[in-house]
């Protein structure tokens, strides 16, 4: 999926840049899709999500409490840790090429972790290689992660406790939370698909 998206991305540019983010460019590189006289420009971590939907929520009742803007990713992640009742939405284009539209963030407060939700769309057959890939990178010892398949969306429903991924930090802002599951997600689609 990865290789067909970012294939497509680098045809459609019409422009005489292709903007890429890193992990973009170096698989681009590694599977041979690029010219050599691509002019390629880096989106830098903070451009990631300069175009997104941001909006949070009421937990309980799914109500929405605020439309946000860019700004307010700068917010430290532990936001949701004092304010319970709230996750947030976040939907991008940069999204795209992973196979999510959307990423929604909450700190569940039961189980103590930061959670990430979203649904991935990779084919079901995919399934014992993604688990594989979760296993080797989340710690399983101390909490579960779920992933189910929904035939009717052909998406894989996930919900990943981020505590237990390796090189999760709680210091993070919520930018760098969701920069970090955007990377997350990549090497794991990337992985699967090879």
């Amino acid at each position: 999926m990865i290789k067909k998206k970012l294939s497509q991305k680098i045809t459609e540019a019409t422009d005489q840049q292709l903007t890429l983010t890193t992990e973009e460019k170096d698989y681009a590189i590694q599977h041979q899709l690029l010219s050599e006289a691509a002019n390629i420009v880096i989106i830098e971590k903070e451009q990631l999500f300069t175009n997104a939907i941001i909006e949070r929520f009421d937990k309980e009742t799914e109500e929405l409490i605020s439309k946000d803007s860019y700004s307010f990713l700068q917010t430290p992640l532990v936001h949701f840790k004092e304010k319970l009742n709230e996750f947030l939405y976040l939907e991008s284009p940069s999204f795209d090429v992973i196979g999510v539209d959307a990423i929604a963030v909450e700190y569940d407060e039961v189980f103590e972790v930061y959670t990430a939700m979203f649904g991935l769309a990779v084919q079901k057959k995919f399934g014992p290689a993604m688990k594989d890939y979760l296993n080797e990178h989340f710690h399983a010892e101390n909490m579960n992660y779920s992933v189910m398949f929904a035939g009717n969306d052909g998406l894989w429903e996930v919900n990943l406790p981020l505590n237990y991924i390796d090189q999760f930090n709680e210091n993070f802002t919520i930018e760098e939370a969701y920069v970090f599951l955007y990377s997350f997600i990549f090497s794991l689609v990337s992985t699967i698909e090879n």
